[in-house]
């Protein structure tokens, strides 16, 4: 990893000049034999451990414990403090620190039709209390073909039109400040056949002080819907503005005894 560090200033320069907004897209990143044994755990993951959503927004499945021990190597390396110094070194978000539970990273598998519809990331850990900063995303498909789709969308905060679009190649990475700008998603259905499984690793990073908004920056709630989609998209569910009303500290509270709960739920069904 020590010439992919190395580059850390150069890749600098192309993170901030990137549009619609600040991020950088590195091949062959890691090691090839490291990646390969990740997806192999990844893929072989039992469904009963993991947590999956399926709704109009949302068809997904992610997993942060119980992992493989490749998979749980390659984790610990994007935990380290040099690998966070590089992401600091290409960002310009400083003291950055990572967190072991993975919450909310970890493995992300997309299955044949699954979808995630273009959205801003959560601002604060529901554990923690720190705040999201950083996000970055390893990709493990090999041999996956463009009519399989699985393609990352980059979108401005006006959502006039699509930013960039990132194919999931195999040891591709991808790393960005996130913040209520910086609209991404995979919005159209997979189109894999059964049996392969989009699938990818991601890292969170967090500050212990909020990101402070630039001037004039666009802020989206969560969803966003693309032009030409239905605006239903962007609207709140009941649970959206219960969620509104409630406080941080008191829905992380909640939020966090939910997880145990269906945690539970999972390890005595497996």
């Amino acid at each position: 990893m020590s010439g992919l560090f190395a580059r850390a200033g150069s890749l600098r320069d192309e993170y901030a000049s990137a549009k619609p907004w600040p991020h950088i897209v590195i091949n062959d990143a890691f090691p090839e034999k490291l990646l390969d044994m990740v997806a192999a755990e990844c893929t072989a993951l039992p469904e009963a451990h993991l947590i999956t959503t399926n709704t109009d927004r949302l068809v997904k499945q992610e997993i942060s414990d119980g992992l493989g021990p490749a998979t749980q190597h390659l984790l610990s390396l994007m935990d380290s403090a040099r690998f966070r110094e590089f992401v600091s070194a290409i960002t310009g978000v400083r003291e950055l620190l990572s967190d072991p539970t993975h919450k909310f990273a970890g493995v992300h598998r997309t299955p044949p039709g699954g979808f995630t519809k273009i959205h801003r990331d959560f601002e604060v850990h529901p554990t923690t209390g720190l705040f999201h900063r950083v996000n970055v995303l390893i990709y493990l498909n090999r041999d996956w073909p463009e009519a399989y789709g699985g393609s990352l969308e980059l979108w401005p905060a006006d959502m006039s039109t699509l930013g960039r679009r990132i194919f999931p190649r195999f040891n591709t990475m991808i790393l960005w400040e996130t913040h209520g700008a910086t609209l991404h998603g995979l919005p159209d259905p997979v189109t894999c056949p059964p049996g392969r499984i989009r699938l990818s690793v991601a890292s969170y990073y967090y500050t212990t002080t909020r990101r402070v908004a630039a001037s004039g920056e666009r802020r989206v709630r969560y969803w966003a819907a693309r032009p030409g989609e239905d605006q239903w998209i962007e609207r709140m569910s009941w649970q959206d503005h219960l969620r509104a009303l409630i406080p941080d500290p008191l829905y992380n509270v909640l939020r966090a005894a939910r997880d145990r709960i269906s945690g539970a739920h999972r390890s005595k069904t497996s």
